[in-house]
Formats: C-alpha cells, structure tokens, sequence
C-alpha cells in the first residue's frame, strides 16, 4: 500500500518529502531517477570492461554494445595498434594497451557522473544500495586496470592468461581456424619466452609449468606445428635456468597483489603468528562441533571435507544487496567458495575444510609448512602436495582464504558474520570488514535476517 502511494505520488509529479527528512533532502521520486541514472551509467562502463577482457564479459554475462567496439577498433586504428583485435565481442586477451586504454574509457565515464547517488535504493530501485554499488565498481575497474599492466609484463605473471587461453579453447569451425591459431599460438608463445629471459624474472616459484599443460594436451603437434614447436621453447627456457628458485614469492610481490585485489594491507612478517592462533581458533570449533556428529558419520564428513578444499566458486546469492561482480576473480574465486560452503554445508565439514585451508596456507608463507597430520579432512598425500604447490605459486587466493577466515572467526567467535556477508556478496575483504564492522558475535546489523551460522553455531535461533 505504502509502496503504490509512492509510485502514485512520483508519477504524478508530486513532492513528497519525508517528515524526518531536511530541508534539501531529496524527495523518494528523486532518489529513484538518481538510482535509474547511475544503473544507466552502470550498465555503459559494463560495456567497455566486456570489450577490454573477455574473462570480464563471462565473468559478468555481458557483451560489448557494437557502438564500443566500433571505437575500440576505431582508436586502436588511429594508434597503430596490431594487437587491437576484436574477437568475438572482447579485445584479443594479449592486446594489452588497448585493453589498458579501453578501462581507462570505462573509468571515464563512471568519473564523469556527478549526479548524487543514493546510500539506500528507493521503493522501484534495482539497486538496493547505490552507492556501495559505485564504490565497488570504482574498485572492479581499478583492479582489472592493474591486472592489464601485470599481464603486460608477461614472465611468471602469464599464468591466468594460459588458463584462460586453455579454458576457452574450442574446436576451429575451419581449417583455416586452425591454421590462424597456430599462428597465433606461436606469436605469444614466442613472446612469453622473450620475456622469460629477463634475468630478474625469478620472484618465486612460478606456476607456469602447471599452466601450460592443458596447452600441450590442446595442441595436436600435427595440427599445430607452429604452437608447439614455440611451446617447447618456453619449457626449455623455463629448464635452462640453473639459479636456485626462490621457495616463496617475494614477500614485496605478494603484498601489492594482496592489496590491489583484496584490498588489505599485509604485514607478511606476522602472517605465520597470525595463521597459527587462526588455526588453532578453527580447529577448536571444528572439533566443537564434531562433538554433536555420532562416531560413524564422522568419515563422511571428511569426505565431504576434502571435497571443499580451496574449492572455487561463485559467492553465495545476494539477497539484500544487488553488487556487480558476483562471479569473482581469480584471487577471490576460493574465498568466495569458502563462504558459500559454510553458508550451505549442514555439516561440520565447511569448518573442517576451512581449517585444513588455513594450515595449506602456510605453505604461502613459511618454507617448511606444519607437517599434513594436522589436516583435519585427512587428504591423500598427492592432492596436499598439490595443495601446497597451489599456495606456494599462487599465494594470493590462498592467503584470501586465509584472511576471510580470520573475518568470519575472530576472537569472539562467529557470531552471525556469515550472515551480513551473504547479504553483502562479493566484494575486497576491506569493504567486507567494514561492512561487517557493526555485527557483533550476539547481533546482527538492521534489515539482515537471521539464517544459520556457521558450525558451532553461537547465536540465538
């Protein structure tokens, strides 16, 4: 009733101002042209981030307006630029100025809006929380700016791009296709082994070799002469040299990426303390609650346990907030599978999964990781090898893990966190925290409903 009135009186042109509202305080039919103006502007800076990077158009399910990429391919003509090619509705993944510069035109045109947006969507709104939305889009389009200027370097950080070129791999239409991607597979192959052979490219132990294996299997040598002849190259530069690898990513290194795509500062000196009285905080609810498990289901748990381990995935579905980006970027995919396993899993195995994550990241961080007795899931010993290797070569989604955890369980315990971050949704831990900040271990935050907590659960039902 209230909300048809409000809809009655904005369209009729009425000014209805609420009785506890200023003198200036814009009236609810104001807050929604607000609100629709922003998502206008929202829906246009979208566009360019899908003709940037085509990981930004699957990630977000969108596609480029023909408009966009018209003036893509138009500046890319003006400049010279021979990597600016459109495929499909995305720049080639390996035009990296031309990606650079197409954020930088989304960035412009979320910076050019100066109209006010609202801190709360108005009745009609598709936004329920504009201005969050914009600081989280601000923040989308830096990352992924940075992201484009790290990948232009090629060397160790190729390692998403390979995977990327691997998981969007599908079978040419023609044999003219395959003959254009052998071609094309030797051009950045060969590009990637150029730039391995800068002397100062070791900055710890490089996943490269782990990425470039689904490339092997994908690249018939009598389809692809060309790609393979170059991909052997890139091993062979990636053999030859003999200098000791640094057995942990250099902690500088990890700490920018740690800030640019989680958004903390890390103090990588205190990290093992800080892990270790985590781990110590998770193993106690852990076992707390494998108190209630009868001795017989205790096996499937782990099971279940192991399945979850730095699993990825979406983040659980918003159900207060609407924000861009719920299909996460890599450095935040297993965090966000961590939270939607304890907001799902009816078991103890989120928390023990959650847990043994915790312990792998030790190996992120320290050279010599706790002994594997202490996973709690038990794994076999090949998938804590392989674990391992994951948070030794790529430490930030693991350390995000981490750090998630440290949120969700604090000193005084777990309270109903899990709850306003479901409500929250994907987002850099920093907004996380402090969007979490008023949730106390007994409270919840004003318009969050209760919903189960995660194993042991403390709060009131």
């Amino acid at each position: 009733m209230a909300g048809a009135l409000l809809s009655a009186c904005g369209s009729s042109g009425a000014t209805l101002r609420s009785p506890a509202a200023g003198p200036g305080a814009p009236t609810p039919a104001e807050d929604r042209a607000h609100a629709a103006a922003f998502a206008q502007v929202e829906d246009e800076v979208m566009g360019w981030m899908a003709a940037a990077d085509p990981r930004l158009a699957a990630r977000e399910n969108a596609s480029a307006p023909p408009r966009v990429l018209e003036q893509v391919g138009m500046e890319a003509m003006m400049v010279e630029d021979t990597a600016a090619v459109i495929r499909g509705s995305s720049l080639d993944l390996f035009a990296f100025r031309a990606r650079a510069h197409t954020l930088d035109e989304g960035a412009k045109v979320l910076a050019a809006f100066e109209g006010p947006v609202p801190e709360k969507g108005p009745f009609g709104s598709a936004l329920a929380r504009p201005r969050l939305e914009r600081e989280l889009l601000d923040r989308f389009l830096g990352e992924e700016r940075a992201r484009a200027d790290e990948e232009a370097k090629l060397g160790d950080a190729s390692g998403d791009l390979l995977r990327t070129v691997a998981s969007t791999w599908t079978p040419p239409a023609k044999p003219h296709d395959v003959q254009e991607r052998d071609i094309w597979m030797q051009k950045h192959l060969l590009e990637l082994r150029d730039s391995l052979r800068d002397p100062a490219r070791w900055a710890g132990p490089t996943d490269l070799e782990t990425a470039l294996t689904p490339l092997e299997r994908l690249m018939a040598p009598m389809q692809y002469p060309r790609g393979t002849a170059a991909l052997a190259e890139v091993l062979i530069v990636l053999g030859a040299d003999m200098r000791a690898v640094p057995k942990l990513v250099d902690s500088g290194r990890v700490a920018h990426a740690v800030k640019v795509h989680l958004g903390v500062d890390l103090e990588t000196a205190t990290l093992p303390a800080r892990l270790q009285h985590l781990e110590m905080r998770l193993r106690e609810a852990a076992e707390e609650a494998l108190k209630k498990t009868p001795p017989e289901a205790r096996r499937d748990i782990e099971g279940k346990a192991r399945g979850l381990l730095l699993v990825e995935g979406p983040c659980p579905p918003v159900t207060e907030t609407r924000v861009r980006a719920m299909t996460p970027p890599p450095e935040r995919a297993a965090l966000c599978g961590a939270v939607r396993a304890l907001t799902e899993e009816t078991t103890p195995a989120a928390v023990m999964a959650l847990h043994d994550d915790v312990l792998l990241a030790f190996a992120a961080v320290v050279p010599a990781p706790p002994p594997r007795t202490g996973l709690l899931s038990h794994p076999d010993n090949d998938d804590v090898e392989r674990l391992q290797r994951m948070a030794r070569e790529r430490p930030v989604p693991v350390l995000g893990v981490a750090l998630a955890a440290e949120i969700l369980y604090p000193e005084d315990g777990p309270g109903e966190r899990l709850n306003a971050w479901r409500a929250l949704g994907e987002a850099p831990l920093d907004v996380v925290r402090r969007e979490l900040a008023p949730v106390s271990a007994g409270g919840r935050p004003p318009g969050v409903p209760r919903r189960a907590c995660p194993p042991p659960c403390t709060s009131a039902p």
